[in-house]
């Protein structure tokens, strides 16, 4: 099966002087090159069955540390958002390839009729990188269209994939403002390599990240959100 190109807004960044980055959210983060930054997952959803259910309630991988809940304003807690903590993890400005995330138990009877049933009621992954939601973009009829989220996974001719491999890529623009430079970044495309999933055959989570330059201006970082149409948006409060 072919490539599968999933676009993602992943987060908005300013870059000042002395290589620090600030992440715009319910309060400021400073960063410099280097350091972590984490993405969380929110409740899996579908515009079929309008009822969420946890993101671990899939075999996906899970945290080293553990799941713990990562709420982080209370916005989201009145919502009824269940986001989490991930094992995806970035380095600020480090670009990394091929990064093996973890590899699944073997995927037991009621695990393949679950995941099945999930990609047939057609859930989406939400992913959240300092209180930005995801973006899914793609192309058609000569239209982009926009959603949160990307799909568990498809079905084709009978057969289940699942989407196992991610590849961010985040969008950073620079200008100079006297002594201070700054950066936005938008994420951009997540190229996905569908894996087909068998019943008693474990699944291997591999990811990469790259960050890119963009010509897209900090008062424009929202933009992608106010184009879109019928998508839950959690804003940051």
């Amino acid at each position: 099966m072919g490539h599968v190109e999933i676009w993602v807004l992943t987060m908005c960044v300013i870059f000042q002087s002395g290589y620090g980055f600030y992440l715009p959210g319910s309060y400021p983060h400073k960063y410099v090159v280097g350091d972590p930054l984490s993405v969380k997952v929110n409740s899996l959803t579908s515009i079929d069955t309008e009822m969420p259910f946890s993101y671990y309630s899939l075999p996906f991988c899970k945290p080293k540390e553990g799941v713990k809940d990562s709420a982080e304003n209370l916005g989201e807690l009145l919502m009824g958002d269940r986001i989490e903590n991930s094992p995806y993890k970035f380095k600020m400005y480090v670009n990394e390839s091929e990064i093996f995330l973890c590899q699944s138990k073997k995927v037991s009877a009621d695990d393949f009729k679950l995941l099945k049933k999930r990609i047939d009621e057609m859930y989406q992954v939400n992913l959240i990188l300092d209180n930005l939601p995801a973006i899914r973009y793609t192309k058609k009829e000569g239209f982009m269209l926009r959603w949160t989220g990307y799909p568990v996974g498809v079905k084709v001719q009978n057969v289940y994939y699942l989407f196992n491999h991610l590849k961010f890529k985040v969008l950073i623009h620079k200008y100079e403002e006297t002594s201070v430079a700054r950066v936005m970044g938008t994420g951009d495309a997540v190229e996905v390599m569908p894996m087909p999933i068998k019943e008693g055959e474990p699944i291997v989570f591999t990811y990469e990240v790259a960050f890119e330059e963009s010509d897209i201006k900090w008062p424009s970082r929202w933009d992608a959100y106010l184009k879109m149409e019928g998508s839950k948006v959690h804003w940051p409060v």
